[in-house]
């Protein structure tokens, strides 16, 4: 199976232990490990059997790769039989039922999977809508066989407890008769050379509502009831941030929530504002700012400068409307061409998207798209059209941009977005529109806004 991650000795132990916590196993249970590998797992299990004097379960090891299961075979293990098959394949389902199921199933993303592998897992799986991952498969396919009162331990990247495409999977384990026991965000880097953000989860089959213990990476534990098939994070990373909620959203008070332009040719298209030549016309040069730009100018307005060959109205100049600018982007042209935006059509010197000239042309609020500790700025000049690697929001008439600044800036504000925002690496958040767009605003900004129309 594609996607394999070793899984540390260490943390599979601890992994077993906390499945065996509250039912040690007997003869008698059957124990599934999915996406086998060499078998890490099935090792823990017997270490962690004889050293408590417990008996071994009856064991199942599922793995498609011939060379992890030749390592499987060579550690000897006597309480499991190994299975060179496919474990997302309609004919698992007859393997019957499992007291246990532990495993680390493989990470694919979408992309990583042929054209006939993802429409025989969106016929098969409800779980396999959007952007899928492989590893929601494996969570789907293992509730289908696991057993009353039976426990499942995954560990997985902690993103599909917030992340829209997998809404189906957190639907499925918040359905009546699961309930997850506990998650744990372990270290980043517990996998050797990778940064993952993994998780532990640990469900049980039952219809016992009780709430479910999180653990999280700063050492703290707390109690929270999930909720359904909403993403998870505020419940999982802070319950107290729904507190802000006041029927009022960023998105009720902007005009437009974007990351910036993309040119597909930013060392083409973007240059010192000293540094352009005298051919460009200035009606043709826009001033810019990227990501890490606001972090060094503190603020939106920098010494870069677009090559802007769009009209106010953000429609792309005709060549012959250009002048000698033309004859600078044809100096660049067999670059520009190079592009997958000119392969789909657009004009051998367009941008990968129009510009929406008529809204980023005017006062607005921008921000890095990833950033450890968020931060706002306003841009009032309103000429400035930001990089791919930054968001901007236009507010709405009425709205006081200052106090939306601070409120944006402000330690509540900041509490929401750890809260929902995804991780990105070394404790960093994705700040994208579609989660901003949702943070709470004051209600009588709303209120203002409305007022004015």
């Amino acid at each position: 199976m594609k996607g394999h991650v070793p899984t540390p000795d260490a943390l599979a132990e601890k992994m077993v232990r906390r499945a065996f916590r509250d039912d040690p196993p007997s003869s008698d249970d059957r124990i599934l490990y999915p996406g086998a590998g060499d078998a890490p797992f099935a090792a823990a299990v017997e270490k962690v059997c004889d050293a408590e004097n417990w008996e071994y379960p009856t064991g199942l090891a599922v793995e498609g790769n011939p060379e992890h299961l030749e390592r499987a075979h060579d550690r000897g293990l006597t309480h499991v039989t190994f299975e060179e098959r496919d474990f997302l394949a309609d004919d698992m389902l007859d393997a019957g039922r499992f007291d246990y199921i532990i495993g680390n199933p493989p990470y694919v993303p979408i992309e990583g999977l042929d054209k006939d592998e993802k429409a025989r897992y969106k016929a098969a799986f409800t779980t396999a809508t959007g952007r899928f991952d492989l590893y929601i498969l494996f969570f789907e396919r293992s509730l289908q066989l696991l057993a009353e009162d039976g426990i499942l331990s995954f560990v997985t990247p902690e993103k599909y407890e917030y992340v829209d495409t997998a809404e189906p999977l957190r639907r499925l384990l918040t359905s009546d008769d699961l309930r997850v026991e506990e998650i744990e965000h372990i270290p980043e880097d517990a996998f050797t050379g990778l940064i993952t953000f993994p998780s532990v989860t640990t469900v049980r089959r039952t219809r016992d509502d009780r709430d479910t213990v999180v653990k999280l990476r700063d050492g703290s534990t707390h109690t929270t009831t999930l909720p359904g098939g909403d993403s998870w994070a505020s419940s999982i990373r802070d319950a107290s941030v729904e507190d802000m909620h006041t029927g009022a959203t960023l998105g009720d008070v902007t005009e437009r929530i974007s990351p910036g332009l993309a040119t597909g040719a930013d060392r083409v298209f973007v240059l010192d504002h000293d540094d352009v030549p005298p051919e460009i016309s200035d009606e043709w040069v826009r001033p810019t700012v990227g990501g890490s730009q606001l972090r060094e100018f503190d603020g939106p307005y920098t010494d870069s400068v677009f090559v802007c060959p769009y009209k106010n109205d953000g429609e792309l100049a005709g060549e012959e409307e250009l002048g000698t600018t033309l004859n600078w982007l044809e100096d660049h042209r067999e670059r520009l061409e190079d592009r997958s935006c000119v392969e789909d059509g657009k004009k051998w010197y367009a941008w990968h998207e129009n510009p929406p000239l008529d809204d980023i042309l005017q006062e607005k609020i921008v921000w890095r798209d990833i950033d450890k500790d968020p931060s706002f700025w306003r841009e009032d000049r309103g000429d400035v059209v930001p990089k791919h690697s930054v968001y901007y929001a236009v507010p709405k008439p009425g709205v006081p941009v200052d106090e939306l600044i601070e409120h944006l800036n402000s330690p509540e504000a900041r509490v929401w977005m750890e809260a929902h925002c995804q991780k990105a690496h070394n404790g960093y958040y994705r700040l994208q529109s579609r989660v901003l767009s949702d943070l709470p605003v004051p209600a009588e900004w709303a209120d203002s806004f409305q007022a004015t129309l």
